[in-house]
């Protein structure tokens, strides 16, 4: 199971939104990630990066 972390802007602890991200869905510009325990985050933006066999993965944030 491949499960991610995602940040807000850069790779950085005190960027962190959600762990264990097991599902990302972007429409109309806002990203919304679930999490294994069904949690949701919806951030307005769009993925900058995304590294799959490390983990992680970067939104940038649009006001």
């Amino acid at each position: 199971m491949c499960l991610s972390t995602v940040y807000r802007g850069a790779k950085a602890p005190e960027n962190e939104i959600l762990k264990n991200v097991m599902l990302i869905e972007c429409s109309d510009g806002v990203v919304t990630l679930t999490d294994i325990m069904g949690r949701e985050e919806k951030i307005r933006g769009e993925i900058k990066s995304a590294d799959l066999t490390g983990g992680t993965v970067v939104v940038a944030p649009k006001n």
